[in-house]
């Protein structure tokens, strides 16, 4: 247990530092306002390269670089904006075919982060929409390389085959869902509730509705229960460096917990959330993010909800509920 806890807290740390890099390198061109997207690109090209390897990157890469050229040019209108996010979700859905879906789940996060907030760069619509597909896809890129030099073997070793059924109704779960998400960003115009609105979309469906409903269930349990300590940790501390390693230190002890196979899922959400809300802002900040977050989490998690109930009226012996093994992707 020692050596693993030893593994993770040096590839934690060194992820922190990838995903750093393209956020630098936009600040350091003068685009400020794409920092947070490069950042959150750079964690979509780790993770692709974490559980798929250079094939995810790739793939992520260019599909990601196409969807925020789209997204940005689409975010002034919501209707387009839920059109548009239709078809990635459909995409993203179908990829699932092939194992290219559950390591890749920031290429929607990310089309909603530049529908929801596109950066302001160089102050024309067009040429900023296509240098924030220029950013995504060279941060997904640069992220997803340095992270396949030190994680020399894929996690995922190999293709899960599902039904065509079942591969089908999860395209569709997730078109539906995310062109909800897509409407309600471009409406809003708020980064933080459309990124949160899509990242809990595509982390709780599944291809099977039965582990969809329980990553529901333990999500929304364990996201009210990460809240808690987060403002009341953001309460009990001042910012200092004290502050920020407590965050560090719930996210390492959720990812400990993520890789003990056994344990709840709600577990590793009620310590990966405290640590996400607390490095995202001062103690000041922590409650707007936080009932910010909370509320998009909740919204997504009673809309999939919502979704899945009518589909098991519309399937009532349709082989959706069939439990498959959990994946361990995030």
């Amino acid at each position: 247990m020692a050596n693993t806890a030893g593994r993770i807290t040096r590839l934690l740390f060194i992820a922190i530092i990838i995903m750093a890099i393209p956020a630098i390198g936009v600040v350091a061109l003068g685009w400020s306002s794409a920092g947070l997207f490069a950042m959150l690109a750079g964690m979509g090209g780790l993770f692709a390269g974490i559980g798929l390897g250079i094939r995810g990157v790739l793939w992520l890469a260019g599909a990601t670089a196409i969807g925020s050229v789209l997204g940005a040019l689409a975010a002034p209108n919501p209707l387009a904006a839920g059109i548009l996010m239709l078809v990635v979700g459909a995409s993203y859905g179908i990829a699932n075919r092939w194992g290219l879906s559950l390591w890749n789940f920031m290429y929607p996060v990310l089309v909603v982060g530049a529908i929801a907030q596109p950066p302001k760069i160089v102050g024309d619509v067009v040429a900023d929409a296509f240098i924030t597909g220029a950013i995504a896809l060279g941060s997904i890129v640069i992220g997803g390389l340095l992270i396949v030099l030190v994680v020399k073997h894929p996690v995922q070793k190999g293709v899960t085959k599902y039904s065509n059924k079942v591969n089908n109704v999860f395209a569709v779960n997730l078109a539906v869902l995310l062109a909800i998400a897509g409407y309600a960003s471009a409406a809003l115009h708020a980064q933080v509730p459309g990124v949160w609105l899509a990242i809990t979309i595509v982390i709780v469906i599944r291809p099977y509705q039965g582990d969809s409903v329980m990553r529901s269930i333990q999500r929304g349990g364990g996201t009210v229960l990460g809240f808690l300590l987060a403002i009341g940790v953001a309460y009990a501390l001042p910012q200092t460096y004290i502050y920020y390693l407590v965050g560090l230190a719930f996210v390492e002890i959720a990812v400990l917990i993520r890789y003990q196979a056994k344990r709840p899922y709600w577990e590793y959400i009620m310590f990966i959330t405290p640590g996400v809300v607390l490095l995202a802002g001062t103690p000041e900040q922590v409650t707007h993010f936080a009932d910010a977050r909370l509320i998009a989490s909740i919204s997504a998690i009673v809309l999939c909800l919502i979704v899945m109930g009518i589909e098991r009226a519309i399937f009532w012996r349709g082989g959706l509920l069939e439990s498959h093994a959990e994946d361990n992707s995030f």
